[in-house]
């Protein structure tokens, strides 16, 4: 458990607190660039990191992330003209770059040199195969983009799918790096792991993956920490000597990472990750994404991997905040929970992972009180990261050192694995080459 001091230390993320500051250390995956679509195009309100923000692409395709008050007189730049590259406020007509500088100022004479003294708050954004980023920190420039394998190959560009969580940022992330609920939430009766609607499964999810996971449902973890963050071996013995390995990174400041199934040479065919990024202290931006390295997915897999993760489908946008992030399932229909499936086919009767995880989540408060909960030894790996993130945002608090990973984008060339090995077997030397993101030893 944690002290209460502790725990408002983890979750509390606005401005000015400690976790907050060391969030602002790295880049945010922000929007998806579909979100805006063309240059010129409304505006989209944001939250990040307790702030009220305004995206938006200019004339020039460059995408700007705003103070959502106009510093005039406190409007919302929502409403703004996106016109000749700057967003200009509808109620004076005050307008601003992509940078925060005023570039016009016309209810002021034309001698007044005032705009030249007046910025909005601008953070700078950067566009990388589909996906938006923001850097909201100190650093002039700014560091670099992190090496996710993902991220990095415009001619594999991942399956990636949004949800908004209603609850704190840690306590989503901390479900992704329990490895022992897998094995509950997630079965279906006949004791195997389900992904989706009974008999529909995930492309590339196989049956012998299944089988592995259920071998052994207390896995033994051993977790080391790592110049990254730490990563974890969640250990199943399969009763013949061998013993499968769910190899799991956790990357600063809230990257996880999953392995999906392997082929018969220990390969991981397709993996798993997500970024758990904090809007505010009660409600997280999920951003998850499916790669798979040998090859890219099809837009028919694409489309069955989403009716997957989100049978229900996405409420209509409301431009708020997340708002082509909110999930039709949600607290409001019990996440459309059918109790006659849970009876007969499904352990929780939620269709799909996501659902199932965000329904357990939520259900906690929106900020768990860590001070009144019992962590067993299947939680090492929860125990670990909490220590390595309360370590590094006192470290940046009191002494201005600089978290993992900030200035080195090579960190992040990580991939999860999942092996067969002997029994005492030394995981982190057998798998190293395998954990290396861009080693595919399977294409020949």
């Amino acid at each position: 458990m944690l002290t209460r001091e502790d725990n408002d230390l983890l979750t509390r993320v606005g401005p000015g607190t400690a976790m907050g500051s060391l969030l602002r250390q790295y880049w945010m995956p922000l929007l998806f660039s579909e979100e805006l679509p063309e240059p010129d195009c409304a505006p989209k309100r944001v939250r990040l990191l307790g702030e009220d923000l305004i995206a938006y692409r200019d004339t020039s395709n460059r995408v700007g992330l705003l103070a959502n008050a106009c510093p005039h007189r406190g409007a919302s730049m929502f409403f703004g003209r996106n016109e000749g590259d700057g967003l200009r406020c509808v109620y004076h007509g005050w307008k601003f770059d992509v940078t925060g500088t005023c570039t016009d100022m016309p209810n002021e004479p034309a001698e007044s040199n005032f705009k030249h003294k007046i910025r909005i708050a601008a953070y700078e954004c950067r566009e990388r195969n589909g996906l938006l980023w923001a850097y909201m920190g100190p650093q002039t420039p700014p560091p670099p983009l992190p090496d996710l394998e993902f991220n990095m190959q415009p001619d594999n560009i991942p399956f990636m799918w949004r949800s908004l969580r209603a609850c704190n940022w840690m306590q989503a992330m901390e479900g992704d790096i329990d490895t022992s609920h897998v094995n509950f939430l997630h079965s279906n009766l006949d004791r195997v792991e389900t992904t989706t609607v009974p008999g529909q499964a995930m492309p590339g999810m196989r049956g012998a993956f299944r089988s592995l996971m259920w071998a052994d449902a207390s896995p033994k973890l051993e977790v080391v920490d790592t110049d990254y963050g730490c990563v974890y071996s969640a250990k199943r013995d399969q009763g013949n000597g061998t013993e499968y390995h769910r190899i799991h990174p956790f990357i600063f400041p809230f990257h996880t990472m999953i392995g999906g199934s392997i082929d018969e040479k220990n390969m991981v065919t397709s993996y798993n990750g997500k970024a758990w990024v904090p809007m505010d202290d009660d409600n997280t931006l999920i951003l998850e994404w499916q790669l798979r390295p040998s090859k890219p997915w099809s837009a028919e897999e694409k489309a069955q991997l989403l009716r997957v993760r989100n049978p229900w489908g996405y409420l209509a946008d409301d431009n708020q905040p997340g708002g082509a992030w909110k999930l039709a399932a949600n607290a409001s229909n019990n996440y459309q929970l059918d109790y006659d499936l849970q009876r007969t086919k499904l352990f929780f009767g939620v269709l799909s992972n996501p659902l199932q995880d965000g329904a357990v989540q939520e259900s906690m408060s929106p900020i768990y009180d860590r001070s009144k909960e019992h962590l067993g030894t299947a939680d090492a790996m929860i125990i670990r990261v909490r220590r390595r993130l309360l370590e590094a945002a006192k470290a940046l608090r009191d002494r201005g050192a600089i978290p993992p990973c900030v200035n080195d984008a090579t960190q992040y060339r990580l991939r999860p694995v999942g092996a067969v090995l002997p029994k005492g077997t030394d995981w982190i030397r057998e798998t190293a080459d395998r954990r290396r993101a861009f080693y595919s030893p399977m294409v020949s």
